[in-house]
């Protein structure tokens, strides 16, 4: 009982994160739907973790399920925006309620980390640090496809890859601890 509370607790996070800038809702969107919508999206994402996060996922796996969560969501297009959740938003879900359950140590290290503004200012900072190139900052919620996404996955490869002190982090873990660092 006290389990699923706080995975309930965490969804609710992980979901004013991807949502609470986002706009992601038509005007005068029903309150019955929206939370309907939150439900059905609940249940996707755990059918994903059951599958898939337990054990290892690769990256490439990682991605596709980003994209399948996007394209589940188009059922809801009368609800959303934009007919459905885009690549940026559902990468969001998914990377930041992996994030709390990794951290709780419920399962490995998640492949990636949640893609938004504050991780992107961080990993230039440490890139400026260290005399390697910046990168532009892209506003996550409106990724509409994986290239920004992939953008900053790889710039944040390329600092563990040149930046001696994080050699041998993960991803999840170079996110984590530059917003230890802060």
């Amino acid at each position: 009982m006290k389990s699923k509370f706080i995975i309930n607790e965490l969804w609710q996070l992980a979901i004013a994160g991807a949502f609470q800038r986002a706009g992601i809702y038509r005007r005068g969107a029903d309150e019955h739907l929206k939370n309907q919508f939150k439900s059905e999206l609940k249940t996707d994402l755990e059918g994903f973790i059951q599958q898939q996060y337990f054990n290892p996922c690769t990256a490439a796996q990682h991605l596709e399920n980003i994209k399948q969560l996007s394209e589940h969501t188009k059922k809801y297009a009368a609800l959303l925006k934009n007919g459905q959740l885009n690549i940026g938003v559902s990468q969001k879900v998914l990377n930041l309620f992996l994030k709390y359950l990794w951290c709780l140590k419920l399962i490995p290290t998640p492949p990636h980390f949640p893609v938004d503004r504050m991780i992107q200012i961080e990993l230039n900072k440490k890139a400026k640090e260290n005399n390697l190139s910046t990168q532009k900052i892209e506003p996550w919620t409106q990724f509409k496809d994986d290239s920004n996404y992939l953008k900053v996955i790889r710039f944040a490869e390329k600092i563990i890859n040149e930046v001696d002190e994080y050699k041998d982090f993960s991803l999840a873990e170079l996110e984590l601890t530059l917003f230890a660092s802060k």
